[in-house]
């Protein structure tokens, strides 16, 4: 028998490609790349715009917060006065495209109103304070140098155009201080916050009344405490609380202007009150080093001591004692805390 052969004939079919696989591929591979390498770029293109708009915002004297998302920024500011000034500073920084500026919003504070301190003393008067316009002050002048004579008044008044006077006739305190007259010693007409305080010694229960009527003709709103002949040691300390802040030359215990005439007005408290003795007290706020200030305090209330005695005051009556920034007033944190703290206090001895 013949053997048979079979022979298997093997066929390779190559599979058909799509010829668009490689290119999606292609496409696909190049942009991760593209995306990996953006990421790093774009973070610092937002590095470089914060940069740039913190700088640009600090030369325009604002303190700022900034971010970038990309080319957009946000910007935080502290009050709603830098939001308008921020948005042009920032906006004009090179490669910025937009900016968005967020601020608190803006509170308004209603003006301070009108503050005066008028001193009457034996035919002296010192006029202090602010008030709002030329004219009130020019009124309140004229009618103390028609009272007193232009040579017994001294005008330290000063003029704010933002304070308000809703409420108080400033014209009126001029007939206060004719009420008061020229027998009254170190009296005192503090006008703060709508009520006058009137404080000093006169000479009877009618210049008084007096007073206090022509005091409510400025706010209606009066306290008197106005003593009849010799003040009780609590009547006195109110008396001296109630004078002006003792002024010394910067950084100097020599007294101002201002300064002398306040001290001549604790003498007179102290003539009118003989068996009164007091303490003389000096404060600084905390600028420099605690070993200067505490020097400085101690030389001022000297000073003021010294001036006393040579106005006529028993040396014996008096102390002085100075405490550096150890007491103050109120925090010290900034310029009107530091002027509140840097005085000298009168305090009566039960």
């Amino acid at each position: 028998m013949a053997g048979t052969t079979t022979t298997r004939t093997v066929r390779h079919e190559l599979r058909k490609v799509n010829p668009w696989v490689p290119i999606v591929v292609g496409v696909v591979g190049l942009a991760a790349l593209i995306g990996g390498a953006e990421v790093p770029f774009r973070h610092h293109i937002e590095a470089v715009l914060t940069d740039h708009t913190k700088v640009a915002l600090s030369n325009a004297g604002i303190d700022a917060d900034v971010s970038f998302t990309g080319r957009d920024g946000t910007v935080r500011v502290d009050s709603a006065d830098e939001q308008r000034k921020a948005e042009d500073v920032a906006g004009a920084v090179e490669g910025v495209r937009v900016v968005t500026v967020i601020a608190p919003p803006k509170v308004e504070v209603p003006p301070s109103p009108v503050a005066v301190k008028l001193l009457v003393d034996a035919g002296k008067v010192t006029l202090t304070g602010t008030v709002s316009d030329a004219a009130a002050k020019s009124a309140l002048g004229d009618a103390a140098r028609a009272a007193f004579g232009a040579d017994n008044v001294l005008d330290e008044v000063t003029v704010d155009a933002k304070r308000s006077s809703d409420g108080v006739k400033i014209a009126a305190l001029a007939p206060v201080l004719a009420a008061l007259g020229k027998e009254t010693k170190a009296g005192v007409v503090d006008l703060q916050g709508g009520t006058v305080t009137l404080t000093g010694t006169v000479v009877s229960q009618q210049v008084k009344d007096q007073a206090e009527v022509a005091a409510r003709d400025v706010t209606g709103i009066v306290r008197n405490e106005l003593a009849v002949g010799e003040a009780k040691a609590e009547q006195v300390q109110t008396q001296l609380v109630a004078l002006p802040t003792v002024e010394f030359e910067n950084d100097r215990a020599t007294l101002t202007p201002q300064g002398q005439a306040v001290v001549a007005n604790v003498a007179s408290i102290l003539k009118a009150n003989p068996s009164i003795r007091i303490s003389i007290e000096g404060h600084t706020d905390s600028t420099g080093t605690e070993a200067r200030n505490q020097a400085l305090s101690e030389a001022r209330a000297k000073t003021v001591l010294d001036t006393l005695v040579s106005l006529g005051i028993a040396a014996e009556r008096m102390s002085s004692k100075g405490f550096g920034e150890s007491r103050p007033k109120v925090p010290d944190t900034n310029d009107a805390a530091k002027a509140i703290n840097r005085r000298v206090e009168f305090i009566v001895q039960q």
